[in-house]
């Protein structure tokens, strides 16, 4: 924890001078990789401030770093940056399928330096995690793991972001072994991963990424109680006759849903996302832990730590220590620093980092919503760049999310799923339809009006509806039968060969034959 304490100093230190921490950052970065191609190409050596960096380099979205990584790949040093990289990490592209990220020393500290002062704020706050366990997420890969010429691409676990002294930590009080997440099979895993946590009675946090790997693993337990039960009781692990029989007992003796509290009495903290699409998902694990405390992670991507837990009344704070940031306001295009942010506007966030990503659109909205001295604080909205357009209807995510939220908030709907897709039915008309999990829709026609006239006020779709492309947008009322929603959801990003811990929440997709896979009726 010493590490962290000092992190957490220095990160509260630059709260106090965002502007010249920024500026700092940036300028000992060109200076380090001036000599580099990309740095030679935009002159590097002769940027002395802020404003020069912006004028010179401009903004460069994935494909600009392309041929750059392939010189990478092929063996070449001192590409983007002096640091040789040691591999790449994958990511979902929006126009290239999957990106790959540099990944070098330097970016292991700079998300260091953003994951040591949210432990060290966290275990101060809550000084009974110390003397417990934690479950840190890991899971297996969506596809075998791989090489790009001649470099390795992805960690075997999540735990490789805490450098080698975090994963000695890792390992002497994480719940779950790192060996799990080299399960290739997934229902091996679930079952490997459930038998490890019902096995500590000492389970004080569960930090997961996205909720619903969480819940649909514990829904896993619940559709295999049994099963479960009966393989832990056999099984070589520490107490695992004594916790088998107690938690046989926990299910026998309640009538509702399972009481995971009192499966682990200590559990204080649910770390997850909250905001954007994963704010519904969230809350929906109060029906498995109604008192503990859900914190959410603030925006974290491969390509860079953006925001961090770290005032208990506060949203998520901007990383400041980890790299420079730019923020675009996605109306006008206008690009403001860090310390320039207005409140309530939302912006699309840029970042610059020492993975070799210059000037970089990350493809996160966010909306500020407060400042902790002189750093923002905010919340993540959506992903930029997810449209349907099957017939030219341009419907993008953040405008359907307003749009589906604002008829709920008229119907006083409170969902615990939300999916707008497209169908085709049996006439090989297709329209949008939303699939929603809720306990009661109390005028499915109204709401149905309601959609459609907050998506006509998109251009594109009313003209499409009007050219009969689209036809009117229509209700699936999910029905929980085995599986919940998000359950099938999940399962589906998985063929997808999307890994576990990566699969976010969408309020739109623009794939068909949802309504096959969902239980339930049309309204």
């Amino acid at each position: 924890m010493a590490a962290c304490s000092r992190e957490q100093i220095r990160f509260s230190d630059a709260l106090e001078r965002v502007q010249e921490t920024q500026r700092g950052y940036l300028l000992a970065l060109l200076r380090r990789n001036a000599g580099t191609q990309f740095g030679a190409k935009n002159n590097f050596s002769q940027i002395a401030s802020v404003a020069e960096y912006q004028q010179r380099v401009p903004l460069n979205p994935y494909e600009i770093f392309t041929p750059y990584i392939e010189a990478i790949a092929r063996g070449e040093a001192n590409v983007l940056t002096t640091d040789p990289v040691r591999l790449f990490q994958p990511t979902s592209g929006s126009t290239s399928g999957s990106k790959l990220i540099p990944w070098t020393r330097a970016s292991g500290n700079e998300f260091r330096r953003g994951i040591h002062p949210w432990l060290a704020a966290l275990y101060q706050r809550q000084p009974a995690l110390l003397k417990g366990t934690a479950y840190w997420s890991i899971s297996p890969p969506a596809t075998p793991l791989r090489t790009h010429g001649r470099l390795h691409v992805g960690f075997d676990h999540d735990a490789e972001y805490l450098g080698f002294l975090g994963k000695q930590l890792f390992s002497l009080v994480s719940s779950v072994p790192s060996s799990v997440a080299l399960c290739r099979d997934v229902n091996e895993f679930r079952t490997r991963t459930l038998l490890s946590l019902l096995a500590d009675e000492d389970l004080c946090l569960i930090s997961v990424w996205s909720p619903t790997f969480l819940t649909t693993l514990l829904e896993d337990f619940v559709a295999r109680q049994d099963e479960i039960v009966e393989l832990l009781a056999k099984s070589s692990l520490s107490n695992a006759r004594r916790r088998s029989e107690l938690i046989r007992t926990i299910v026998r003796d309640n009538r509702g849903p399972i009481a995971f509290q009192q499966v682990w009495p200590n559990l204080k903290i649910v770390s997850c996302w909250t905001h954007g699409s994963s704010a519904i998902y969230a809350e929906n694990l109060r029906r498995f832990f109604p008192t503990v405390e859900i914190q959410g992670k603030g925006l974290v991507a491969t390509e860079a730590f953006v925001s961090l837990p770290f005032q208990e009344q506060a949203d998520p704070i901007l990383a400041v220590t980890s790299h420079f940031f730019e923020f675009q306001n996605p109306d006008t295009g206008e690009i403001s620093l860090a310390h320039e942010l207005a409140v309530g506007n939302e912006y699309q966030v840029i970042v610059t980092t020492g993975s070799g990503l210059y000037r970089y659109p990350l493809g996160d909205r966010i909306h500020v919503t407060g400042f902790v001295h002189g750093a923002p604080c905010f919340r993540f909205i959506c992903r930029e760049g997810l449209v349907s357009d099957l017939f030219g209807e341009k419907l993008h995510a953040a405008f359907v999310g307003k749009v589906v939220h604002h008829a709920l908030a008229q119907q006083n709907i409170h969902p615990s799923f939300l999916l707008l897709a497209p169908v085709t039915d049996h006439q090989h008309e297709t329209g949008y339809t939303l699939f929603i999990e809720s306990e009661l829709i109390p005028d499915p026609a109204a709401l149905k009006q309601l959609l459609e006239n907050g998506l006509a006020e998109n251009f594109h779709y009313a003209h499409c509806r009007q050219l009969g492309q689209l036809s009117p947008v229509r209700l699936f009322h999910v029905r929980r039968n085995s599986k919940s929603a998000e359950a099938v959801y999940f399962e589906e990003m998985r063929n997808r060969k999307i890994k576990s811990s990566d699969v976010k929440m969408s309020l739109l997709d623009c794939h068909l034959g949802w309504e096959r896979r969902f239980g339930g009726s049309m309204e």
